[in-house]
């Protein structure tokens, strides 16, 4: 039983040690270009803030990552967050937006973070910090809707 025991962990360890070199791609994009969703609307710098803190990991082209992202399966676990994420909305392409594309997002915005579907509770286990309170979302929300509102009028 001993042997059986110290195979199988030798296996772990190996298969452990081989599932390092498949690393996901890492999105390290320029973190704010002149199509950014907080370049392009000139936002509040309190507004900013919330959006780096709370979104831009996984909606947009440019990643902090935190020390433990470099280990399998964590990374893929990560890489897949992020590619589902920017799939959904990149806030790096803001300026390639449709007017009413940009009016939708700006709603879907407001609405993911009122109903608490965002930021996600996986990714505020280990980012503290990005979580909204209800002041964070109501100023979210007012700003969502007054940059609607100015896009309405262009």
């Amino acid at each position: 039983m001993k042997r059986s025991i110290k195979i199988s962990l030798a296996v772990l360890i190996a298969g452990l040690i081989v599932i390092q070199f498949f690393q996901p791609q890492r999105n390290k994009g320029e973190a704010f270009t002149e199509k950014d969703l907080v370049i392009q609307t000139g936002a509040p710098r309190q507004v900013a803030i919330l959006l780096t803190t709370s979104c831009y990991d996984c909606h947009s082209n440019h990643t902090n990552y935190p020390w433990y992202s470099r280990f399998a399966p964590v990374s893929w676990f990560l890489g897949n967050h992020i590619r589902k994420g920017k799939t959904a909305l990149n806030l790096s392409n803001w300026g390639t937006l449709e007017k009413q594309d940009k009016i939708g997002v700006l709603a879907d915005l407001c609405d993911e973070v009122e109903s608490g579907n965002m930021p996600l509770k996986s990714y505020l286990l280990m980012h503290g910090g990005a979580k909204l309170n209800d002041a964070d979302v109501e100023m979210l929300c007012n700003w969502t809707e007054l940059e609607a509102l100015k896009i309405l009028k262009e």
